[in-house]
C-alpha cells in the first residue's frame, strides 16, 4: 500500500506513476508496419474426390514407361486416353471461342451454368482463356473461374439461354 504523506490540508501519494508517452514519429530502426491487406475469399470449385482423382492421373502419367519420341515422326508419339471413364462432355477452346457439348460459345454471350449439385445459375461469359473460362454471375456480379476439366468431367454443364 503507498505510502501518505500529510501536509497541511493536502494529502500527496508517494506512488510512482509511469508517464504515458505517445509515439508521433516511426524511429529509423523499427521495421516498418505492414499494412492489413483485405482479399476476396478464394473459392474453390473442386471438391477433395476430383482432386484426389487427378492426383492419381498424374502419379499414373508418371509411372508410365517413357519412351524417347523423334520429333519427325508424330506417329511413334505416346498415346494419351483421350477420353477418361468419368469423361462424358466434350469440351476444347479455340481461337478464344470454347465448343463444348457440340455447340461453340464466346465472351458476352448468356449462359446457364448448372452444377453437379444441381444449382443453375444465370451467368455471362466474360472471357475464353486458354484451359479456362471466366464467368460473371448476373445475381451479384461475382466472377468464377471454370476449368476446361470441369466441363468434360461433367462437374458443370454449360446451356445457352436468351439474352432478353
Amino acid at each position: 500500500m503507498p505510502q501518505r504523506v500529510k501536509n497541511s490540508s493536502l494529502t500527496y501519494s508517494m506512488e510512482v506513476k509511469p508517464i504515458m508517452t505517445r509515439k508521433l514519429r516511426r524511429r529509423p530502426n523499427d521495421p516498418v508496419p505492414i499494412p492489413d491487406k483485405r482479399r476476396k475469399p478464394l473459392n474453390y470449385l473442386l471438391t477433395d474426390d476430383q482432386i484426389l482423382e487427378d492426383l492419381r492421373i498424374l502419379n499414373k502419367q508418371l509411372k508410365s514407361p517413357k519412351r524417347p519420341v523423334s520429333p519427325s515422326s508424330p506417329d511413334q508419339m505416346p498415346t494419351i486416353p483421350m477420353e477418361a471413364p468419368s469423361q462424358r462432355y466434350e469440351a476444347r477452346i479455340e481461337e478464344g471461342k470454347l465448343y463444348y457439348d457440340k455447340r461453340w460459345y464466346h465472351k458476352s454471350q448468356a449462359i446457364h451454368l448448372e452444377s453437379k449439385e444441381n444449382t443453375k445459375i444465370s451467368c455471362v461469359i466474360s472471357s475464353v482463356g486458354t484451359n479456362e473460362i471466366w464467368v460473371r454471375k448476373t445475381s451479384d456480379s461475382t466472377k468464377m473461374r471454370i476449368y476446361l476439366g470441369q466441363l468434360q468431367r461433367g462437374a458443370f454443364i454449360i446451356r445457352r439461354r436468351s439474352a432478353a
